[in-house]
């Protein structure tokens, strides 16, 4: 079904592109606390995807045949430093979560965020089947 149905424009159907979670992790490493909430982006445009590749990029560096650890860390960073609009001072105090020591946050906030976008989908879908039930009732 084409977005275009649900409204006037396409972009007039669409879920709310924002979205907020609340992290609550301990360090695998260092045992801190990390607490506090972020704020999202549930679905990157096309100029979003492309930091993304660009980070990626940068992060891996040079390297021909990156290991898997190395490769898991540049997807998720630079997935999350393109997705968080706002988060904790720790994050930012972090750049971004360079500086952290806990790899498992890293990959707790990537999850966090796969999980936005996957209920920004399921919103759109409901929606789109939404309006196909009331076009078809209205045919």
């Amino acid at each position: 079904m084409s977005l275009r149905k649900l409204g006037d424009t396409m972009y007039e159907a669409l879920p709310k592109n924002e979205r907020s979670f609340d992290l609550e992790v301990e360090g695998d490493d260092t045992g801190e606390q990390y607490k506090g909430q972020f704020r999202v982006k549930c679905l990157l445009d096309i100029a979003g995807k492309h930091a993304v590749e660009l980070e990626k990029t940068r992060l891996m560096a040079d390297f021909a045949n990156p290991s898997g650890g190395l490769r898991a860390i540049a997807i998720a960073l630079a997935n999350v430093r393109s997705k968080i609009i706002s988060g904790p001072a720790w994050w930012t105090d972090s750049s971004g979560g360079s500086s952290i020591l806990d790899e498992n946050v890293i990959l707790e906030i990537y999850d966090q965020c796969n999980k936005v976008e996957k209920l920004w989908r399921e919103e759109l879908k409901k929606k789109a089947e939404e309006a196909q039930e009331s076009n078809s009732q209205q045919s």
